[in-house]
């Protein structure tokens, strides 16, 4: 029924579209509603400089569209073809992020792995503590506009193919974006973004803030088809979308696409992972919400994002070769339903801003046979971050506090030395949870493009999860190009048993950024140094009670290799940003 559900679905929203389309054409007159922001400027007005006056109250799109459009007096002339991107060039320079550990898995394995030498065998072989890297992107971002209301988006990265185990060129995304009367029809591959980001991240362009990161790494992208529009009479938006998350296999992973090569199709509908979203929000364009806060008022936004996800069956891919032949063994039931609110605000009073978003995410998992755990599995995981920022000195000084929170579980990761969240242990110790006959899962993961320092969660646990930490800054603009700013990140284990050293704390860090920002150049230099503490460090398991293993393994001479204190961990990088 779902699927006949998203067909109807489908079928509406593009009838209602077109439909209103239509109306509009043989009207004859000006389209109804329009951008958001206020109407143009009369003919011949000058507008004078300074603070820009109040708009009217029409909000902006929702945040999961990825540009927002400016008001109208503020929109560039209408083109057919529009380019925007940038080029970037980053360099790492990192000293003992191994944190003076071995990167051997038989012996507990490390948070970072050494230098390939350090593992030779040749007599007098090197070995340094410090590893250095380059890396470069050109991105490109396409919109190709059929009409001023009708547009077609594309991103691509362009990046060196020789050392690289992906493609030169990757299409990450493509979209349509058809503004009618009565709303915004949305349709393709496209970014998800809502709220600061902690849970879903565009890697770009911030709808809400109108900032880029472009320290971006990953970035979310989904399948979708949406519509949205506001609600009559209210300041407030509505959007509905479906999302198709997974389709497992299709046709051309396996070996019955011959004669299909040119169009590949969905094995199963069954073992699809798909989702209904709902946002409703009140939201300004960027510009609006600087301006305001130029004038000294007081401005709010907020808004809901709910998901709902489900998915019945699942194709176990363990032991899948590409383009083989489908086996009916691994065709396993999973009963996944999950329910995920997402609660966001942003407020401006005066000099001070106030952020904050809070997510939940509960459901269950009625089938895991295929992992080795029977019965079924619930999910509560909950994430949350508020941030307070004070702004002053006519605005080069910027200071405030941040903190956030993940809730974790009591699992260590695959291999326990192994930070990385690519590594955790998600459904949690098969023996235990029979004994059980269920198992709570718990670990919630922050995105990975939410940067929150650049040592111990970009790059060594590679997002925020199993903790809570408090970021105080202080950012101050020394001239209009330059940038000088610093903060001191402190981590705390919500659930100790899970970390490597079984630590109530992780570490703190300090970190500071000096950056030059003139038109369409960025140059930034950051250091970063991080004083680990009890979770990060190497104690002697006891095997007998089925310790982890960091007592396990020995070095030729009899001494144990892979235990004690985590060592400091420093890093110095630096990047040139060149945007078109």
């Amino acid at each position: 029924m779902r699927y006949l559900a998203k067909a109807f679905l489908a079928s509406i929203v593009i009838l209602v579209a077109f439909g209103s389309i239509a109306e509009a054409q043989m009207g004859g007159g000006m389209p109804m509603g329009g951008g958001p922001g206020g109407g143009q400027q009369p003919s011949g007005e000058e507008k004078k400089e300074g603070v820009a006056e109040a708009a009217p109250k029409t909000p902006g799109l929702l945040p999961t569209t990825p540009t927002l459009p400016p008001p109208k007096s503020r929109r560039k002339r209408w083109k057919l073809f529009e380019l925007e991107g940038y080029f970037r060039m980053r360099t790492d320079w990192d000293k003992n992020f191994n944190e003076g550990f071995l990167d051997d898995n038989s012996i507990g394995g490390a948070p970072w792995p050494r230098a390939l030498s350090c593992n030779a065998t040749a007599i007098n072989h090197p070995c340094d503590d410090t590893l250095s890297s380059a890396n470069m992107r050109l991105r490109l971002e396409p919109t190709f506009n059929i009409d001023e209301d009708t547009s077609v988006h594309v991103q691509a990265n362009v990046v060196r193919g020789i050392n690289s185990l992906s493609d030169a060129i990757t299409v990450k995304r493509a979209w349509a974006e058809v503004g009618v009367p009565l709303g915004i029809l949305k349709a393709g591959r496209m970014p998800n973004h809502w709220g600061m980001g902690m849970w879903a991240n565009g890697g770009g362009k911030d709808p809400i803030s109108g900032e880029y990161n472009y320290n971006g790494d990953y970035g979310d992208t989904v399948d979708r088809v949406s519509f949205s529009a506001q609600i009559p009479g209210t300041a407030l938006h509505a959007m509905i979308a479906s999302d198709w998350d997974s389709t497992r296999l299709i046709s051309s992973q396996t070996d019955v696409n011959k004669g299909h090569e040119g169009h590949a199709f969905d094995l199963d509908d069954n073992d699809d992972s798909n989702a209904w979203v709902g946002v409703i929000s009140k939201l300004d364009t960027p510009e609006n919400w600087r301006d305001a806060v130029d004038r000294g008022e007081t401005i709010a936004n907020y808004g809901v994002y709910f998901e709902y996800k489900t998915q019945d069956w699942d194709y176990d891919l363990t032991g899948f070769t590409l383009g083989g032949a489908f086996d009916p063994t691994k065709f396993v039931p999973r009963g996944l339903k999950t329910y995920t609110p997402d609660l966001w605000g942003k407020l401006a009073i005066g000099s001070s801003t106030l952020e904050g978003e809070l997510l939940g995410q509960f459901g269950t998992l009625a089938t895991l046979t295929d992992q080795g755990i029977t019965g079924s599995s619930s999910i509560r995981k909950f994430g949350g971050v508020g941030r307070y920022m004070w702004k002053g000195v006519e605005g080069k000084l910027r200071m405030g506090v941040e903190s956030g929170f993940a809730t974790g579980d009591q699992w260590d990761n695959t291999v326990q030395g192994q930070t990385n969240v690519a590594y955790a242990n998600l459904l949690g110790d098969s023996a235990v949870c029979n004994a059980r006959h269920a198992c709570d899962l718990t670990q919630f993961i922050f995105n990975r493009d939410y940067q929150v320092d650049l040592i111990l969660w970009h790059q060594l646990y590679g997002a925020v999860t199993n903790a809570v930490y408090v970021k105080p800054y202080l950012q101050y603009d020394i001239t209009k190009s330059i940038m000088f700013k610093v903060s001191n990140i402190t981590s705390f284990a919500l659930k100790p048993v899970s970390t490597p050293g079984n630590g109530s704390v992780y570490g703190t860090e300090f970190d500071g950024d000096i950056g030059y920002n003139a038109g369409h150049i960025f140059a930034g230099l950051s250091y970063g140094v991080l004083f680990p503490f009890a979770a990060l460090a190497h104690p002697a398991d006891d095997i007998l009670a089925g310790g982890g293993g960091f007592n396990y393994g020995t070095a030729p001479d009899g001494v144990s290799v892979n235990q004690g204190d985590a060592g400091t961990s420093h890093t110095v990088q630096a990047r040139l940003v060149l945007t078109f």
